[in-house]
């Protein structure tokens, strides 16, 4: 009976072994094609059309990458094909590549960004893909669109990594987009209509001036403020009345008190200042009242 059990049990292990090998074969040379089907199972590879990337790729393909305890000398592959865009549905992108070659056997294409400088990978291939479709970064929230830059490097088997591929500049544009922010358009400040009188006295080192705002408008002007600009440099504000004056450089502004800050229609104020000089005493040529020129 002993011998009977074991013949039997052996039998049975045989028909076992043979059912299930060749399902695991099929497994494995499947898993280098590409990825697996959403909801498949794990024995089956449905491969995709375009194929896309691959995270299921053993070392060195993963991150973090790691190393053998020893390795053989390290002969990189030759840098892959400057990369052409086959299509850009934002944000995935699609780009077909030329093969690297290397002795030793390539382990995976991996497909980095170069922004600003920093390396960022945002796909990884097997071996013999040398096209796909990826997710690239959309462009920040409200912006239009950014470029992103992309570049090929292929990998060995021992890890050995491949000069990097010519870069291609591609385009994203954002599905959300804020509209621009208006321009407010300036306030126009109201013209007035009015006339400014000058009358000045003058001797060598000083003068006294009097001015007279006139409304000649029909609005009433509430609150106002008078800048004229002296024509010799020597000619210099010293103190005045009927106004708070002041002097910029050759500018001088007068501005209305409290007791005199409106002028009807029809409606004069008199305000004057004392000055210094060097003899020289011209009158200003123009002046602005709020910013109106007056006649």
């Amino acid at each position: 009976m002993n011998g009977r059990w074991a013949v039997s049990w052996a039998v049975a292990m045989v028909v076992a072994a043979a059912f299930l090998i060749p399902a695991v074969a099929s497994a494995s040379s499947g898993a280098a094609g590409g990825a697996v089907s959403a909801g498949a199972s794990a024995l089956t590879t449905t491969p995709p059309r375009t194929p896309t990337p691959s995270p299921s790729l053993l070392w060195p393909c993963y991150d973090p990458r790691t190393y053998p305890p020893s390795t053989p000398p390290l002969t990189p592959p030759t840098a892959p094909g400057t990369p052409q865009v086959v299509q850009v549905v934002s944000p995935y992108v699609h780009l077909r590549w030329a093969a690297s070659s290397d002795t030793d056997g390539l382990a995976c294409y991996q497909v980095f960004e170069d922004r600003n400088g920093v390396k960022i990978k945002v796909a990884t291939f097997g071996p013999d893909v040398t096209d796909g479709t990826f997710y690239v970064d959309w462009p920040p929230y409200g912006t239009q669109s950014r470029v992103a830059t992309l570049y090929v490097v292929a990998l060995d088997r021992w890890g050995a990594e491949s000069p990097p591929s010519g870069t291609v500049k591609v385009t994203i544009y954002n599905d959300v987009v804020l509209p621009p922010t208006p321009t407010p358009s300036p306030t126009p400040t109201p013209t007035l209509a009015c006339h400014v009188g000058y009358y000045s006295y003058g001797w060598y080192g000083g003068m006294t001036t009097q001015v007279s705002i006139s409304n000649t408008g029909a609005t009433t002007i509430a609150g106002w403020r008078l800048t004229f600009a002296f024509p010799d440099a020597a000619q210099h504000l010293t103190n005045g009345w009927s106004a708070d004056w002041s002097q910029t450089g050759s500018t001088v502004t007068a501005t209305a008190l409290a007791s005199n800050q409106v002028i009807a229609p029809g409606g004069s104020v008199t305000i004057g200042f004392n000055g210094s000089n060097q003899g020289a005493n011209p009158s200003p040529s123009t002046f602005q009242l709020n910013g109106s020129t007056c006649r």
